[in-house]
């Protein structure tokens, strides 16, 4: 069961949540379950490169979903940090949470932590 998840924050979820700073740089995500990884890239401040987190999914200790009017944020926590992704839409965030937990169902016994 292979699957590559990309997401990115949408437009009218930076607009109505007070994010409009963000419209150059918004956040991406991607779950990839082959190589068990989940990477948010951001790009800087300064446009010129990206911010990336990468962090091994198979420490899970929770998954948040926060809604608002229009879309969502995700926050993931990990065994020593915590990865966070806003204003992505409300159905990528399901997708990506549901995911995250048929590969936990099929991965029992190898130390995934939910907590």
């Amino acid at each position: 069961m292979e699957k590559l998840i990309h997401s990115r924050s949408t437009i009218a979820s930076l607009i109505f949540n007070g994010k409009m700073f963000h419209l150059l740089n918004p956040w991406h995500i991607e779950v990839d379950t082959n190589q068990e990884t989940i990477t948010i890239r951001k790009r800087n401040p300064f446009l010129i490169g990206f911010d990336e987190q990468i962090v091994s999914f198979r420490y899970i200790r929770s998954i948040m979903i926060d809604e608002h009017l229009f879309g969502a944020d995700i926050h993931v926590k990990v065994v020593g940090g915590r990865a966070s992704a806003y204003c992505i839409s409300k159905s990528d965030a399901r997708r990506i949470k549901n995911t995250l937990l048929e590969y936990n169902a099929t991965k029992r016994g190898r130390g995934i932590i939910f907590s």
